[in-house]
Parts: structure tokens; C-alpha cells; sequence
């Protein structure tokens, strides 16, 4: 009779439900990274001016691989960077340099290129923003390590 009470009792444990699962902690928020100089200085504030940007009413923001949807059929989704000669900041130079993406707009294999408009049969597509900002120099120790480009595009019709 024992055991057959042992064995009712374990029977029963196992068709109860589990114990509800605790949710896993909140992890801490990283601390801002301490910055020591004047450059490191200079290029969080330029990053903090490109968020705005990309912020801004009306732009949709992608990263290579990603794709940004503008409404009614116009998208873009940035493939490749083609060229990234855009003056740094921290440099004086002869040409302000351009830069261009290799994207798919709307299905279309096309170059973009930073302050550009591009024309689909969809309507045309602005693309008006790249992060990071060209910098010469980027204090690793500072900052980490320079973060993925994002790009800003608007509907330009």
C-alpha cells in the first residue's frame, strides 16, 4: 500500500504544472564610454548630430543588407559600398569626396550616391544621410569600435 501511495504521489508531481519561469533580470545598462579627448569629443557629437538626422520626420533608415521601405512599392535595400571618399572631418582636403552604394531599388540594381536623387517607376528616392561620419582617425579606446554604416533615404517625389 506504501508504495503504492509513493507511486500516486510521484505520478501526480509529474502532470502538475511547471512552476511559472522567473523573467530573466534586466541587464545593466552599459556606462557611456569615458571620453579623454577632444577628437573622441568631436565625433560623439557628430554622432549625436547624425541620429538626429536619421531621425528626422520622413527619412527611413537601412544598413547594408536591410531593407528600407518608403510606401507604395518604393524600397532600398543598400547591397555594397562602392566608394567612401568623403573628406574626414579631422582633415583639410582638395575634394570633399563623394560617397556611393551599390542598392536594390524597387527591384532594381542601381548606384546611389550621397545627396542624390535616384528615379524608379515607383517614384524617386532620396538618399540623404550615411553614419558614421568620414573620420580620419577613430579612438578605439574611447568609442569602441566604429560602428556599421546606416543610411537615411526620403521619397524625393
Amino acid at each position: 500500500m506504501r508504495a503504492f501511495l509513493v507511486f500516486v504521489l510521484l505520478l501526480a508531481a509529474c502532470a502538475s504544472p511547471a512552476p511559472p519561469a522567473r523573467p530573466a533580470p534586466t541587464p545593466a545598462p552599459q556606462p557611456a564610454p569615458v571620453v579623454r579627448t577632444e577628437l573622441g569629443r568631436l565625433i560623439q557629437a557628430d554622432m549625436a548630430r547624425l541620429d538626429r538626422e536619421l531621425a528626422a520626420p520622413g527619412v527611413v533608415v537601412s544598413e547594408i543588407g536591410a531593407t528600407a521601405d518608403l510606401g507604395d512599392g518604393l524600397t532600398v535595400r543598400p547591397i555594397a559600398i562602392i566608394e567612401d571618399s568623403r573628406c574626414p572631418q579631422n582633415a583639410q582636403c582638395l575634394w570633399e569626396g563623394r560617397m556611393r552604394i551599390r542598392a536594390s531599388v524597387s527591384g532594381q540594381d542601381a548606384e546611389l550616391r550621397l545627396g542624390e536623387t535616384f528615379e524608379t517607376s515607383r517614384g524617386a528616392v532620396e538618399f540623404v544621410i550615411a553614419s558614421p561620419g568620414p573620420w580620419a582617425e577613430w579612438p578605439r579606446d574611447e568609442l569602441g569600435p566604429r560602428p556599421p554604416y546606416r543610411f537615411g533615404f526620403r521619397r524625393a517625389d
